[in-house]
């Protein structure tokens, strides 16, 4: 399991909604208050010269959704306290240092994209938290 798997995991153990890049489980489509991992960015960290590539910093974004700004809000807070949270380290590497909150969107509402199915509006917020790993 990598860190995205990891995160998805304990957000669901804590009872949110989560789709993996997509706002579905499985074939289900999630509605109400959810959250959707995306992975943002994976790069190598500052190693040694004879092994550059050996440590990695890992990105990953929570677009949290509710039905208004205030559920997108809670579900936002809900995830960032799992996000912070400990977490199983991903196969083969360990944590290198706490997990960190990066930045986040303003909660902003999504207007339905059909006119002629009109839908209730969706507001979301987008946070990303870094992780540090390092091999076993």
């Amino acid at each position: 399991m990598n860190t995205a798997d990891r995160l998805i995991e304990a957000l669901r153990a804590a009872g949110i909604a989560t789709g993996d890049a997509q706002a579905h489980v499985g074939s289900e489509p999630l509605t109400g208050r959810y959250c959707v991992i995306w992975q943002v960015l994976e790069r190598a960290g500052e190693n040694t010269v004879a092994d550059p590539n050996t440590d990695r910093i890992v990105d990953l974004q929570i677009t949290s959704v509710g039905p208004s700004r205030r559920a997108a809000d809670q579900v936002a807070e809900a995830a960032g306290a799992v996000a912070l949270g400990p977490l199983p380290p991903p196969d083969g590497r360990t944590w290198m240092g706490a997990p960190e909150y990066v930045v986040g969107n303003p909660t902003s509402r999504e207007t339905p994209s059909d006119p002629a199915h009109p839908e209730a509006p969706v507001w979301s917020r987008a946070d990303i938290y870094r992780y540090y790993l390092t091999p076993l």
